[in-house]
This record gives C-alpha cells, structure tokens and sequence, in this order.
C-alpha cells in the first residue's frame, strides 16, 4: 500500500504544472500558427549554437593535440623503458629511471618546456575562448528567447494532455501510436507518421497525464507503452523498473475506480472491465460485453451520453437512421438576393430539425487566406462563457482567437465579406446591434471546443445581463467559414441532432440557435472536435436576434423553427 500511495503521489504531483491554460502568459500549444512560429525561432537558435560548434571545434582540437601528444610520448617511454617490477622498492627505483631519461636527453628536455609554455599556453587560452564563447553563447540564447515567444513547461504538459484526448477521442492503435503513426479520420483518410517515435520516457509521461486527468484506462495503456519501449530501446531512457510501479498502481486504481464509481463519470473514464481477471468474474460484469450503443437523438443527454455521441460523430460514425439522412440534398440557391441569380449559393442540407446547412464554395482560397493574414497578429487564447457569466480560459476551449471589426482594414473586405453573409441569410449583420465582430480562432495540437451552444442568455436573472446584450437580444443564428482545410480530425458535431461537418476550406456552415421565438434551442448543442492532424482556422460570425425583427417576425408558437435559406 506506501509503493502504490508512493506512486499515486508521483502521477499527481505533475497537477501543479498543469495549470497551463490559467496565468497571464500566452500558452503556444493551442494554436498551429504559434508552433509554426517556434519553427522559426529553433532555427535562429540552432544557427547560434551551430556558429558556436565550428568555433568551438577549433579549441578541442587544440586540446586535443595537446593531451594526444602528450599521451603518445607517454607510451613510446613506457616501451622503452618496460621493466618487470618484483617489488615496491623496485618499482619505485624504475619509475624514477625512466624519469630521469627524459630529461637526461637534451632534445628531450626542450620539448618538455615547450609544451609546459608555448604548447600550454594555447591550450588554457582555448580554454578560456571556450568558457567566454559558452557563457557568450548562453547569455545570448536567454536574451533571445525573453524577446521572443519562447514555450515553457506548461505548454509541454498542455500538449501532452492534448495527445491522451485525441487517443480517447480517436481510439488511436495503441500499437502505433507510440511509434507516431496512426490512421486519420475524415473527408480522406490516409495514414500519417511522425518523423521520430516517442521513447519509453515519453511514454510513462504520457501515461502520468493520463492518470492525473482520470483517463485510467489511457493511463494503462501509455504505462504499457512504456514498458515496451523500454525493452525494445534497452532501458536507455527509462527501465522496467521505474515504469512498472506506475503501472501496478494505475490498474489498482482504475479497478477501485470501477468498483465504486463505474466506467464513466464527469471527471474520470475505466474501461468496462476490471483489469483484475478475478473482478471481471463478477456477475455485474457478465453483460458488459453485450451492452449495445444506441443514440439518443432529440433528447436530453446526460454528460456522459452527450460525450459518448460527441466522440462517435468526431470518428466519422453515423448516429441517424437512414429514414432521415435521405431527406437531405444538396441544392443551388439564388432566391435569397438577386446578388446570387448568375452564380448561385452550392448549398447542403445537413440537418432539417435544427436546420443546419453548409454553403460550399462561399469564399475563394484568396480570400480565406487575407482573412487568416489579418487575424494572426492578433491572436490570443481563446476564452469561454463560465457558469458564473464571465469569460475564462481553460482546456474546455483549446485555441486562440481575434477579432476582426468591419471597416478598420482600408480594403473593406470584411465589409464586402458581411454583406455577402447578409445576401446569402436575409438577415441584418453589418450593424453593431445586429453581428458581432468576426472571430477567427486557430486550433493547435488536439485543439477543441467541447459541446456548448452559441446562445449565451440563458440565465433567468435579467440582472445577469448588460442593457446592450438585452439591447441586441441573444445569438439568432451562426455563420461560420472554414478558412482552411484539416487533413484529419476537426470537425464540427452537434450531438444531440447526429450532424458530423467536416472542414473544407472556404466552406460555410450555417445554423439557428434560437426558436422564433427567441428561446434556445437545445439540439443545436455543438463542439469542435479535436484536430487529429493539421490546422484549423475558422472564422464566426454570430447574428442577433432583436434586428431581425422585420425580417423574420416571431411567429405563432413558442417553437416555431425558421427553415430557411
């Protein structure tokens, strides 16, 4: 029992450092833009270190010379004077000849003050090159990284939860993935690999995350990982030894986890087995393995049903009876403004209850492009709404976002941009009171918003709310662009209506948050699914609904739904 408290102790002492989404400094791992930037600064590093070497190469060897030719003189006296020694007085008399032969010789003699001046001197001056350059060198390189956006050890440790949630989400092979190679999902799936594997050492710290974020199932896996490497590696970088007891300790607590709390729950997931063979004998777990998903569609989910559908519809699999899904179709639209009467809008119908549609084509590659331009030095960890009404960061919502006002930029793109989304919706967009400014969010790795709704407004306390948001009244509808597209992963769900988006860059999907009434819709509950491979731009543009009031009037019944365009 001290061993596996011992253990449980060392897993969860990493919880300190895993505040990584709170504090006031920029976190780099949740947005590709950020690690595309730390390319470039590796590469001013290493030409600084590389620059370093080739000087620092010049004083070894000098070094060098100087040991290797004090070391062949050293053996070409001992072979010259080899003598079998039978006693200590005799070794000690020998030792003093061949001492004394040195400097007997005069040739001999010079050579010895040469090296002890002239020689010596150039060696202890390249020592002192070398310490001067080292220290240089380091003074450099901190000065450098205070300037820049350099990582620090909470990116680390947000990156590797962020790897433990894609291989829950994905169902990764655990067999492959240590060696970073896995199969993608999504609009093409193809196999990617990365261009080192992980170590043991990696492993077992991946297996620690794991267990700390209550993934006690992942956590067996990663310590199982681990214990693989490290024979295939031969212990180099982490032994059997020091990974087995996280891995003993990992069983005993997820079977104790199943054992009083079950496979699931809010903050902690088993698998539906006990890892103990003796356990899994038990009569509560004899139909464990019969136990057949079924969706539930429409309805209310609980957290752990509403995470199970997420994840399913974020692998690719279909929740919705055929009956529904032959509904749908895709179709040219030109009703909603004469502006679309020679080049209609290509849309698809995804959903009819809510009504979600996406617009292919919306916007050329051009133009995704200058949108991304404009938001990238403007990026910022995104926030979230919090049970309280403010607005927080943490790894609910793993990204970074701007904000991207009309008319600021000369060009007035955005402006052109909003009056498009205005002619293909026949909403108001333009006006303050009746679009938010766009917000262009960057995914990083296994960046993810997890299932939420748009609508904001639904605390009953009116105080809970400023007089401009009562003013502009809640988020009517979503009009969201992907700026680019994801190789694998990323797509967008909503969970309780079965619809799986995937990103294609230039794309637009489009959905109402509310009745015509103004109450929220439920169904329209969606997430962002994490991106398995790639980068993920968006950009969101969030209608109201008090300016649409002569557009689209309130209707009759309290869930009166608007389908439509």
């Amino acid at each position: 029992m001290k061993v596996l408290l011992y253990v449980v102790a060392c897993v969860c002492h990493i919880s300190s450092a895993q505040n990584f989404m709170g504090g006031s400094r920029e976190d780099l791992f949740s947005a590709t833009s950020k690690l595309e930037d730390l390319l470039t600064l590796e590469t001013e590093i290493v030409r600084m270190v590389d620059k370093y070497l080739e000087a620092a190469q010049e004083r070894i060897d000098t070094i060098r010379r100087y040991v290797n030719d004090y070391r062949e003189l050293n053996q070409g006296r001992h072979n010259h004077h080899h003598t079998k020694w039978t006693s200590n007085a005799s070794h000690l008399a020998a030792a003093d000849d061949a001492l004394s032969s040195v400097v007997a010789h005069p040739v001999d003699a010079y050579l010895l003050l040469k090296r002890l001046t002239v020689e010596w001197a150039s060696v202890e001056d390249a020592m002192n090159q070398h310490a001067n350059a080292t220290q240089e060198l380091v003074q450099r390189v901190v000065l450098f990284r205070e300037g820049s956006s350099f990582p620090a050890i909470e990116d680390l440790h947000g990156a590797a939860v962020a790897l433990v949630r894609l291989q829950d989400t994905y169902n990764l092979n655990m067999t492959t993935l240590p060696a970073g190679t896995f199969t993608g999902v999504g609009l093409l799936e193809q196999e990617f690999k990365s261009s080192k594997p992980l170590n043991a050492r990696d492993c077992l710290f991946l297996g620690k995350h794991a267990f700390n974020k209550g993934y006690y199932d992942k956590a067996i896996e990663w310590f199982e990982a681990a214990l693989e490497r490290s024979d295939d590696e031969g212990d180099t970088s982490a032994s059997r030894e020091e990974i087995q007891p996280f891995l003993n300790a990992a069983v005993q607590v997820h079977d104790d986890i199943l054992e009083k709390r079950g496979p699931r729950g809010a903050d902690w997931q088993t698998n539906p087995l006990p890892v103990n063979k003796s356990l899994a004998r038990k009569l509560r777990y004899a139909d464990v393995t019969s136990n057949k998903f079924v969706p539930k569609l429409y309805q209310q989910q609980s957290e752990e049903e509403e995470e199970e559908h997420y994840s399913r519809l974020c692998r690719g699999e279909r929740l919705r009876p055929i009956e529904v899904e032959s509904t749908l179709v895709c179709r040219l639209v030109s009703s909603t403004s004469p502006y679309f009467t020679i080049m209609p809008l290509l849309l698809e119908e995804m959903s009819l209850d809510p009504y979600i549609v996406v617009f292919h084509q919306f916007l050329t590659h051009a133009q995704t492009e200058a949108v991304i331009e404009l938001a990238k030095p403007k990026l910022a960890t995104s926030r979230h709404r919090s049970p309280d009404g403010g607005f927080i960061s943490s790894m609910v919502r793993t990204s970074k976002n701007a904000w991207l006002r009309e008319g600021v930029n000369s060009d007035k793109f955005l402006t052109n941009l909003t009056k498009k989304v205005e002619e293909a919706t026949s909403l108001h967009a333009i006006q303050p009171s009746a679009g938010e400014d766009y917000q262009v969010a960057n995914y990083g790795i296994g960046g993810l918003y997890v299932t939420h709704t748009d609508y904001l407004m639904i605390n009953p306390d009116p105080a809970a709310y400023s007089s401009w948001e009562h003013f502009m009244g809640d988020r009517f509808a979503t009009f969201m662009v992907y700026l680019s597209d994801v190789e694998a992963g990323g797509a967008t769900v909503f969970p309780r209506a079965g619809v799986t988006i995937w990103p294609q860059r230039g794309s637009a999907a489009f959905w109402w948050n509310l009745y015509r009434s103004g109450a929220g819709d439920e169904n329209t509950r969606h997430g962002g699914c994490p991106v398995l491979h790639g980068s993920k731009w968006i950009c969101n543009k969030w209608i109201h609904y008090n300016d649409q009031f002569q557009k689209h009037q309130c209707g009759v019944k309290t869930w009166d739904k608007l389908v439509f365009p």
